[in-house]
């Protein structure tokens, strides 16, 4: 059995919380307090430290997601969260007006403290903005070059956040065979 570290990173109100609770296969723990930051969200409460869960693959593998807080007044705990993680799970907001360039803020995180790791961009309430323009963050989701897969997820389904993660394993698999043959 091998264990994989799976950090999802994303604005306060994106679907980390939600998306981690979906997928978990048995209890999350959640730091989860009354929000006091009604400008970057309309939720009642917001997550302060982390959401952590398990998800046991068919195959054995077990998945240890991490959900990070997504006020940049804890942007302090994104490279401690990150250290050591096997996949990274981005998250973006369709209905944010500042999507993009919260995408781009958050591609420099990943290239100051996770340029090697595997990862993947989710957008989020795509129901509520169909006209967000998907095209433009997959044009931006990379760096070198390197490209990462963007797609439309509902955090709250399962099977649309097993999907995701499908993916992202699908990503790790293919950097360790890059690595294995060089």
């Amino acid at each position: 059995m091998r264990e994989h570290k799976i950090v999802v990173l994303g604005t306060m109100g994106c679907g980390k919380s939600t998306l981690v609770r979906a997928i978990a296969t048995g209890a999350v723990v959640d730091t989860d307090v009354l929000n006091s930051d009604r400008e970057g969200a309309d939720k009642a409460s917001t997550t302060v430290a982390m959401d952590y869960a398990d998800i046991d693959l068919p195959n054995g593998d077990r998945l240890r997601l991490y959900g990070t807080p997504g006020q940049q007044r804890f942007d302090f705990l994104w490279p401690i969260l990150l250290q050591g993680a096997s996949g990274v799970v981005l998250l973006l907001d369709a209905t944010r007006a500042a999507a993009v360039a919260e995408l781009e803020a958050y591609l420099t995180v990943l290239k100051q403290h996770a340029a090697l790791v595997p990862a993947v961009v989710g957008i989020t309430r795509l129901d509520l903005a169909p006209q967000f323009d998907l095209e433009a963050c997959s044009t931006l989701a990379g760096w070198d070059a390197r490209v990462l897969p963007v797609m439309p997820v509902d955090a709250r389904d399962r099977e649309q956040g097993l999907w995701l993660m499908d993916v992202l394993m699908s990503e790790m698999e293919a950097g360790e065979l890059v690595m294995a043959h060089g």
